[in-house]
């Protein structure tokens, strides 16, 4: 389980519209990894309702690619979501992706969840 963030698409390779982070040279992307027991609490509170926000195809164990449109979208539902009763651990992994967001807005490329 992670999340990639890609700071430029400088000879990236894609796989249909996701970009592999294989290859790529450290300076390019940053990883932000989660544990093993992170993924049924995501799927529970994160998958359903980002990806009717985002428009995206997440699920158990698949992985998607939030171009800097649906990070916006992202952004302003993990902000939201900040603001409610979570977890320690959910609220540390979003902060992590809410950032994630924010700069791949900045740097219109976008980041790649692996659930």
């Amino acid at each position: 389980m992670r999340a990639t963030l890609f700071h430029d698409f400088d000879d990236v390779e894609f796989w249909h519209r996701i970009p592999q982070r294989i290859d790529c040279p450290p300076s390019q992307i940053e990883v932000y990894r989660m544990r093993e027991s992170d993924r049924d609490p995501m799927d529970e509170d994160f998958t359903d309702p980002v990806n009717r926000i985002c428009g995206t195809t997440l699920g158990y164990g698949d992985v998607d690619f939030f171009d800097p449109r649906q990070c916006r979208l992202l952004a302003a539902w993990l902000e939201a979501r900040l603001n409610q009763p979570i977890t320690p651990r959910l609220a540390d992994i979003y902060r992590h992706l809410l950032d994630y967001a924010q700069r791949a807005i900045r740097y219109n490329t976008g980041i790649v969840i692996e659930l």
